[in-house]
């Protein structure tokens, strides 16, 4: 890790939103924090502390609706991280008939129904105003990665890499992959899932979801499982632009988020070995799917021509409402004109 790579950190961190149980697993399984992070920790101790009656009641009050409520099956977006996912998510989303996990759904992913509701107004306007890595304008009706909620409720993440890398590459690879995870693991990261997007799918007033997540480049057959009739676009970007982006990535949040020394975190060789292995799997998993349930988009092309390929995917997949939602599309297009995005020096070779 460049030592020279810095940025200044926040004193809010995702983990302030976790639930007490999963916030104590993961100090304890990962050798606590640093000492100088101790007041961030302190903060998110007395958080998950004090929604603790709140996020009981919400389990109570909610248990037997989440469990019989039938949603339609999501429409996943998935790619390798920077190649292009949040672009076409936040395209998409401008469609009303799509819901999303909103910021506030990330942040405090066990009380969206009551915390979430009852402060809405002020949960929002604690959003960051961008995106640490990219300067990508957030807002309360910015889609999110349902990961960042997931990391809150159960110890399987990358994230939690980002956030104790002492265990960086065990994290990471459990994260991802599933890399050493037992059945119960597993059993438990989708039991959390499946109540987290039935959540988010009441508080986005029942409309499908698109749900944007790189992980899930590498879980399509789970996925399929979990939601029959789901539906996947994936979105690839040239390697050699994803690499620089990625090392950004990776430079940008570990000093915002990490809980202990990152120095020994050998980023490149993380990038290298998580993309040729994510690729390979999706390969092999997309040639199993249906036709009219996934389509690939280059992401050059999205740049170039945003309408023509959006209407490639509401073809391929058979959505409707194409015509209508193109006004909404055009405005959200016309106000990321003036967006910039980071330049990087890129590579030569991929070796």
């Amino acid at each position: 890790m460049n030592p020279e790579a810095t940025s200044k950190r926040p004193f809010s961190h995702p983990l302030f939103g976790s639930s007490l149980s999963n916030l104590i697993q993961l100090i304890w399984t990962n050798g606590g924090v640093s000492w100088k992070y101790s007041p961030q920790l302190m903060a998110a101790l007395f958080s998950a502390t004090a929604r603790l009656p709140l996020s009981l009641i919400e389990k109570i009050v909610y248990h037997n609706k989440l469990e019989h409520l039938k949603i339609k099956p999501p429409i996943f977006i998935v790619g390798h991280w920077r190649s292009g996912t949040t672009h076409i998510c936040n395209l998409l989303s401008q469609s009303p008939e799509f819901g999303f996990v909103s910021p506030v759904a990330t942040g405090i992913p066990n009380d969206l129904l009551l915390i979430g509701r009852l402060f809405k107004p002020w949960l929002e306007k604690s959003i960051p105003p961008d995106r640490l890595i990219d300067r990508v304008a957030v807002n309360a009706n910015s889609p999110q990665e349902d990961e960042f909620g997931l990391a809150n409720m159960v110890p399987i993440s990358f994230l939690h890499g980002l956030y104790f890398p002492k265990h960086f590459a065990e994290n990471f690879f459990k994260g991802v992959f599933f890399d050493h995870c037992s059945e119960k693991d597993i059993d438990r990261w989708k039991r959390a899932s499946n109540q987290y997007l039935k959540k988010v799918y009441l508080d986005q007033g029942q409309r499908q979801l698109l749900i944007r997540n790189p992980v899930y480049t590498a879980r399509i057959p789970l996925l399929r499982a979990m939601w029959p009739g789901a539906k996947f676009i994936h979105i690839y970007r040239n390697p050699y632009r994803v690499f620089p982006s990625m090392r950004n990535y990776f430079q940008k949040l570990l000093p915002a988020l990490a809980f202990q020394d990152y120095s020994h975190v050998e980023i490149d060789d993380i990038i290298f070995t998580t993309y040729q292995r994510m690729m390979e799997i999706q390969i092999a998993d997309l040639s199993q799917l249906p036709k009219e349930q996934f389509i690939e988009i280059k992401y050059e092309d999205l740049e170039e021509n945003p309408l023509t390929e959006l209407g490639k995917v509401y073809q391929r997949l058979g959505l409707s409402g194409f015509e209508e939602a193109v006004p909404f599309f055009e405005q959200y297009l016309h106000g990321i004109r003036g967006y910039t995005k980071n330049q990087y020096h890129h590579l030569k070779r991929w070796d």
